[in-house]
């Protein structure tokens, strides 16, 4: 490890300590006021911020600043300014002004939008986010911002969750000062650290494949000889060639203050993952925004290519971004920690039933939240969870919760430690884990597994925290009026917690999520189960499961409408995407394999009489007219797509286009197995795994 590793840490990130060290302490304090009491900055403030700021940037070897937003599609969006200026006197200067560090203007039309803009209604705002670190990336000054509008409408994933932030602060602050006195709450922040899983495969091999290019998936390939069914790469020896892939990742993450944690290999050949730590939502977001740019980016200059796509190969593992959730107040109590007695914390207790009643009430929204087309072929196989929304508690905490429910019941408990050799007793933590829940109860935090490696996170937590705060609003009003009479107070917040999960305790379970039982199970307590991204989109058309966002001012009639939209074209992007990649890959790659080997075949019978290599020539054969067929009937079909709106193209691709993607893999499949290796020109998964182990 680096001798200066603590002292480069952070040093292209303009963060709360370098405020302090290089703002008057009154300018300073005014921008933590305006933080914490979310007030506007005077034109003073931000004018000696932006000189503080770009002073500091220039030190670094920034030429440029750039306001850096997340439009609708979950990406990241850009554009360059120069700090170069020119005067009044027509010379050359350096500036920046707290006008241009609060405000800019990009295009408001070409961004996705949902029909919210026109192509000839181009003006749209960017605003600083001041409560996000700017940072330096490629001597370019980044200012975390949020875009909206001409008209103020939200274009973005970044406002929505600041308001949706504020939403869960202002009940769980209220709730934690009924209960926790000692201390007073002005303000609770959720809490996300992110997991990031992808795949690396060698650049050359990528390059030979239209599927990766185009889709990020390999949309054809059969099973290689090994697969993980040894188990052997889960948390095995890290190849030499990605790690120093890690190290160079680290570095440019340390350098912007991102506290990269942990790294490791996952289950699937050529899977690996790394963490990230806790932060306030928005900046865990923004800073996995960057780990994905920076994954992408450095893989390249190891040779390598980053696949963030949830399932690019068929038949093993494919990658999550696992949400890790939790509330905090301004003091650093955790609101999910159970403490040494969890059946006596009836704040936990409260956070808990809250948790519950939003899992169950917004549980279509989470879904569609946590994914897209691509997360469709993930969930459900091996690692992922099913597409059904369930929460996982563990045993202890399911057996309190009884007892609250019923009075009379004595919680059966295993408390016991557990002994190592060595270390004499150690304690447990409150839960297991159950990877094949989608929402499980780690200790002191909820791990949303659902959500899809390629996907923002931003839409999730937006749910998480708009759900929260709904509830604990309710929870909160309830309580308030007692709140002079502690022992009718904590009777009342028991009252609510055993009301609330015998309402909505059906999203409880501990089993095995995989399991066949539980599709039966979970049919039978009415929970929602969405195959496919498609059919959740079409499951929150219901005007009453959006009416949270605009009841709490997250989001307007319009701005969902336009969410919805987005979403839906994005289903007739992807698919009509894939199926243009069949039909580019049956005729260049699949079909000239397949007649050389039936060539090939043909020349050895003229002289050699053989049944087996005959019954393998026909089969090819057979194979290619299917093929053939498959494609025509493709061909036809996503022609006909074209017509209709959005939603009717969407639904026409779903069941009457992609179906043919299974079709034609399988015979295609069949036909690889069926080909040698000189005649097969597209790299096999056996070339893929094994590309980054030479």
């Amino acid at each position: 490890m680096k001798e200066n590793i603590l002292h480069d840490f952070g040093t292209m990130s303009f963060n709360k300590a370098k405020m302090k060290e290089r703002l008057p302490y009154p300018i300073y304090l005014k921008w933590k006021n305006a933080i914490r009491n979310e007030e506007d900055l005077d034109r003073e403030t931000a004018d000696a911020i932006a000189h503080a700021m770009k002073a500091w940037a220039i030190e670094n070897g920034a030429t440029h600043y750039s306001h850096w937003f997340q439009p609708l599609n979950g990406l990241t969006a850009k554009k360059h300014e120069s700090f170069m200026d020119r005067g009044e006197d027509r010379e050359a200067m350096i500036r920046f002004f707290g006008q241009e560090l609060i405000k800019g203007e990009p295009d408001a039309s070409s961004f996705p939008n949902g029909g919210m803009r026109s192509t000839f209604e181009a003006r749209g705002y960017t605003y600083w986010d001041c409560t996000a670190n700017s940072f330096i990336m490629d001597e370019v000054l980044y200012i975390p911002t949020i875009f909206v509008s001409y008209h103020g409408e939200k274009l973005d994933k970044r406002a929505p969750l600041l308001a949706s932030m504020n939403l869960v602060s202002r009940y769980g602050a209220r709730l934690a000062n009924l209960f926790a006195k000692e201390e007073y709450t002005y303000r609770l922040r959720s809490k996300v650290g992110l997991e990031q899983e992808f795949f690396l495969i060698d650049k050359e091999l990528y390059l030979k494949r239209t599927d990766l290019q185009t889709c990020g998936r390999t949309l054809v390939g059969a099973r290689p000889p090994k697969g993980q069914e040894l188990d052997d790469h889960y948390f095995g020896s890290i190849p030499k060639r990605v790690i120093d892939f890690y190290a160079d990742v680290n570095e440019q993450l340390w350098k912007l203050g991102i506290f990269a944690k942990t790294e490791h290999n996952e289950v699937a050949p050529g899977q690996f993952e790394v963490a990230v730590l806790y932060e306030n939502t928005n900046v865990s977001i923004d800073n996995n925004q960057l780990c994905m740019d920076i994954l992408k980016r450095t893989a390249l200059r190891h040779g390598l290519v980053c696949l963030l796509h949830e399932k690019p190969f068929d038949r093993v593992n494919g990658s999550g971004k696992h949400n890790n959730y939790s509330l905090a107040t301004n003091y650093g109590l955790n609101c999910f920690d159970p403490g040494d007695h969890p059946e006596e914390n009836i704040l936990f207790l409260l956070f808990l039933a809250a948790m519950i009643e939003s899992t169950d009430n917004y549980a279509k929204l989470l879904r569609v939240a946590s994914s897209g087309p691509s997360n469709d072929h993930r969930l459900g196989g091996q690692e992922a969870p099913p597409a059904i929304i369930s929460m996982y508690l563990g045993d202890d905490l399911e057996e309190i919760l009884r007892s609250v429910v019923e009075e009379d019941y004595q919680p059966q408990l295993d408390l016991k430690e557990i002994k190592v050799n060595s270390l004499a007793y150690v304690p447990r933590d409150k839960s297991d884990r159950n990877r094949t829940s989608p929402f499980a109860f780690t200790g002191n935090k909820f791990e949303f597994r659902m959500l899809g490696s390629s996907r923002s996170a931003a839409d999730v937590n937006i749910v998480l925290n708009t759900a929260m705060g709904d509830s604990l609003q309710k929870i909160v009003e309830a309580l308030e009026p007692f709140k002079d009479d502690e022992k009718d107070l904590r009777e009342r917040a028991y009252g609510l917690v055993r009301d609330i999960v015998k309402k909505h305790g059906r999203v409880l379970y501990s089993g095995d999520n995989y399991s066949e039982e539980w599709i039966e199970e979970a049919k039978k307590r009415g929970l929602p189960n969405y195959p496919t991204y498609f059919e959740a989109l079409e499951g929150i058309k219901d005007r009453d499961l959006i009416d949270v966002f605009i009841r709490h001012d997250i989001l307007n009639v319009t701005e969902c409408k336009a969410i919805f939209d987005i979403a839906m074209e994005e289903v007739v992007n992807v698919h009509s995407l894939e199926a243009r990649a069949y039909l580019s890959m049956i005729p260049k790659d699949i079909l000239p394999s397949a007649i050389a080997q039936c060539k090939e075949f043909s020349e050895f019978l003229k002289d050699i009489d053989n049944e087996s290599i005959e019954a393998k020539r026909d089969a090819l054969n057979e194979n290619i007219n299917k093929l053939l067929k498959l494609e025509e009937e493709l061909k036809k079909a996503l022609e006909s797509s074209k017509e209709g709106s959005i939603e009717e193209r969407a639904e026409f691709l779903q069941y009457k286009v992609v179906p043919y993607f299974k079709k034609i893999r399988i015979v295609s499949n069949e036909m690889e197995e069926l080909i040698s290796r000189e005649h097969w020109k597209l790299p096999t998964y056996e070339d893929m795994f094994q590309s980054i182990l030479s």
